[in-house]
């Protein structure tokens, strides 16, 4: 089950989704503002956050500028009725994951939803992984280990197999 932020100003855009979102096993809260929704992303994480773009006051390309500037790492999909290539391209650059235009269909918009926080799962997996393997460091360094270091970089950009042997070096502490 993800965690979905839907903001739109339209009451009847949000009841619609919403149920079409919980329906598929989501569990969603709604905001009819931007300013509610930043409140919502720095309270609370979210799996996915989409965002009407035409709202009165503040609207979504403000709200998605704010999110990535606060640094909220949710994948954000922005949606209007509204839609032109200018501000398909300007949602892009600021960060959207993708931009859909209404009216949307429930399968499309299930399916950018289930992508979308695939993307955001597996990129996030990947920085743990990176975070536990930490760097490809030397533990011993010695001129033996240096000529061999040397050797691999002669052969590395090479399709050849390399077998190194030798004794181990105690640890040390």
């Amino acid at each position: 089950m993800s965690k979905l932020l839907l903001v739109d100003d339209d009451a009847n855009t949000l009841a619609s989704l919403s149920r079409a979102f919980r329906l598929a096993g989501h569990d969603v809260v709604i905001c009819d503002s931007a300013d509610r929704a930043l409140e919502q992303a720095r309270c609370q994480r979210f799996d996915m956050i989409l965002s009407d773009v035409v709202m009165p006051g503040k609207d979504g390309l403000a709200l998605l500028a704010e999110l990535k500037n606060l640094g909220v790492p949710s994948p954000v999909v922005m949606i209007s009725g509204q839609a032109n290539v200018e501000m398909a391209v300007r949602a892009t650059r600021l960060g959207a994951m993708d931009f859909l235009e209404k009216p949307i269909s429930t399968d499309k918009l299930l399916l950018t939803v289930e992508n979308a926080v695939k993307l955001s799962r597996l990129e996030e997996e990947n920085r743990r992984l990176r975070q536990r393997v930490g760097k490809n460091e030397l533990v011993w360094q010695s001129t033996a280990m240096e000529k061999v270091i040397a050797r691999l970089d002669r052969v590395a950009t090479s399709e050849t197999r390399v077998c190194i042997y030798g004794e181990t070096a105690p640890a040390r502490s």
